[in-house]
């Protein structure tokens, strides 16, 4: 198998801009030609719609990408100009109805053999989505559908660019200090700075950036509305959950309010020991402070013993420990182009034979790259064009200092596993049809659990990374320090996600529902706060009804740990053994059955939220 590597050397905003135009006209004309055939057969139709359209996919992921980690006017007007024209293309697909009963009739006439579930599984979310995009609508209906996620998209760039511009032109100087608010900065200095003063203005800039996202958010909540009802739904968050593992609105909202009963007493005192008269901008630093007292140690001593490399080496000794595959980095002649000097590629073998690459792009650029961290794939496992895996991760660490080092506070260690969770789910697919391969189909709400599985293994002795034993031990003893406060803010946005989805008088003032989701879960606020101004998870970034997903997959994730806690984790072969289960079940299998199903199968049983509330402290 190869890998056709991007070459972002060559991937200007003018280069994009010439080669979209191409793109669009070629892949209408085998689209058409899809049409025409009509082709009844898996192949006929999923490997040669893959093909009509793979290159565009490609190319227009590219320039999503740019304006994501090279923002600029000029990525900006390349993302303006051709977003209507393939949102349009994409609708053209979506609603094709001679795809759309291809679709079901491949789906019926579908033979037996090795890979005929993982096919019908393709085939049956073709259909649903087609269903989903409006294939059944006709008239005023369609063209009112098809008008509103054109204006879907645009509000959503919109509404990301604000956030990055406004993150972008703050920055306060005191004392011969510059403090930004961007993701690199923003929580260590409210976690270490003990000047209030710097606290308080860095809190209020960050907690109303973007003003002119108020009106956008409304009108982004009424179209999904009309959206949804277009299709037959009662609210937007019925057609989210539609292609989700939660099996309806009401079973979301259930683990919310048994999640709210575990966590309002311990809350409380968690509240109560913080102490009182303190500021929303006071409360990350007083946390800090007691954290210190409790436990005996700093984050400022901790991180020293998490230098990027150190990090980094640690993390791939732990992926060969527990699945057995090897992560070198390739940066001499055969390193591929990319978009810029700090990024860094890998390879990763599996009993010597490159399966999988990727890229990391470590380091924050203000202004130039959005803030957070995440993990995308370029080129998904193609058994039939012999294409490997090839995924990124992005991150937004503060810049080497002068001796070169990059100290990692704990948050960032476990970001950085985290997100290489995500990278494993890719890379490491034993699925050979693309389109179910990785996280190909993988519903959103149980997409983060390979992820946040990975975050367990931070402090791992197995990684090699040296943390003094009497420091570990304080860490492990703080690893619950605050959870139930942690637990219920992850409550409140989610909450406040699904009420602005369900309730048509919380979508018209999404502010006045999130300042009464957040004062019952404990959310500090100020006069003025536009949260959600910002919260580009639901705005723009994929999770809107959805951001409940972190606790669905996170009760998964959990018990998922629980398999090798109930083994023994100073075990190895125990360790080696499950490591190898979870590698061809939560990692191999991807999308070619339901997440329920692939957990199912690596467990034994259905999931249940015993194993989260103890590993949090939080088991009554």
């Amino acid at each position: 198998m190869a890998c056709n590597f991007p070459d972002w050397a060559s991937f200007t905003p003018e280069f994009a801009a010439a080669e979209l135009p191409r793109l669009l006209e070629e892949s209408e004309k085998s689209v058409a030609a899809i049409e025409t055939s009509a082709p009844a057969t898996y192949e006929g139709l999923v490997w040669t719609l893959d093909d009509a359209t793979r290159e565009l996919w490609r190319c227009w992921g590219m320039v999503a990408h740019m304006t994501s980690v090279m923002n600029s006017d000029a990525w900006r007007k390349v993302e303006e100009d051709f977003q209507p024209r393939i949102v349009a293309f994409a609708q053209r697909v979506g609603q094709s109805r001679p795809i759309y009963e291809s679709s079901k009739a491949a789906l019926a006439s579908l033979p037996d053999g090795p890979d005929r579930a993982t096919r019908a599984r393709i085939l049956e979310k073709m259909v649903q989505g087609a269903e989903l995009s409006g294939v059944a609508l006709e008239g005023a209906a369609k063209e009112r559908f098809n008008a509103i996620e054109v204006e879907l998209a645009k509000l959503g760039m919109d509404f990301q660019n604000a956030v990055l511009d406004a993150t972008k032109a703050f920055s306060y100087e005191k004392d011969g200090t510059t403090y930004t608010i961007d993701d690199a900065n923003y929580p260590q200095t409210m976690k270490e700075c003990a000047d209030r003063e710097v606290r308080e203005t860095l809190y209020r800039a960050r907690a109303t950036r973007a003003p002119e996202n108020t009106p956008r958010a409304v009108e982004i909540l009424r179209l999904r509305a009309e959206m949804a009802s277009l299709l037959g739904f009662a609210n937007f968050a019925e057609l989210s959950v539609a292609r989700k593992c939660a099996p309806s609105v009401d079973a979301v909202f259930a683990m919310f309010d048994e999640l709210d009963a575990a966590t309002a007493a311990p809350a409380a005192r968690e509240e109560e020991e913080l102490g009182a008269g303190l500021e929303p901008w006071d409360i990350a630093y007083a946390a800090e402070r007691l954290r210190e007292r409790k436990y005996a140690y700093s984050e400022e001593e901790l991180k020293r013993h998490f230098d990027f490399p150190d990090v980094l080496a640690g993390l791939f000794k732990m992926a060969k420990f527990l699945f057995d595959v090897d992560v070198e980095e390739i940066a001499d002649d055969r390193k591929p182009t990319v978009w810029h000097p700090d990024v860094r590629f890998f390879a990763v073998k599996e009993k010597g034979e490159e399966i999988a690459y990727f890229y990391m792009d470590p380091y924050v650029r203000n202004g130039l790259k959005r803030g957070g961290a995440w993990m995308n794939e370029f080129t998904n496992r193609s058994d039939r064009r012999g294409e490997k895996p090839l995924s990124l991760i992005v991150l937004n660490q503060k810049d080497p200092d002068a001796e070169g080092h990059v100290y990692m506070p704990f948050r960032e260690v476990e970001t950085l596993f985290h997100e290489f969770g995500h990278a494993l789910q890719c890379m490491l697919t034993r699925v050979g049809e693309e389109d179910a391969a990785g996280i190909n189909l993988v519903e959103w709400d149980a997409v983060e659990v390979a992820s946040q599985f990975m975050e367990n293994w931070c402090l791992d002795d197995r990684t090699g990374i040296y943390v003094p034993e009497d420091l570990k031990k304080k860490v492990l003893a703080a690893k619950n320090f605050r959870a139930a406060t942690a637990c219920r803010r992850q409550l409140a946005l989610g909450k406040t996600d699904m009420m602005i989805h369900v309730d048509p008088a919380c979508a018209a003032d999404p502010d006045a529902t999130k300042r009464e989701t957040f004062r019952h879960f404990g959310m500090p606020m100020i006069e003025g706060d536009l949260f959600l101004n910002s919260f580009t998870h639901i705005f723009c970034g994929g999770y809107s009804a959805g951001y409940y997903g972190y606790k669905w997959a996170e009760v998964m994730s959990a018990d998922c740990y629980g398999a090798f806690e109930e083994a023994g984790l100073e075990n190895d072969a125990e360790m080696r053994r499950l490591g190898s289960e979870y590698r061809e079940t939560i990692l191999g299998l991807g999308g070619s059955m339901s997440a329920y199903d692939v957990f199912v199968k690596f467990r034994g049983r259905r999931p249940t939220s015993a194993a989260l509330l103890r590993q949090q402290g939080l088991a009554s």
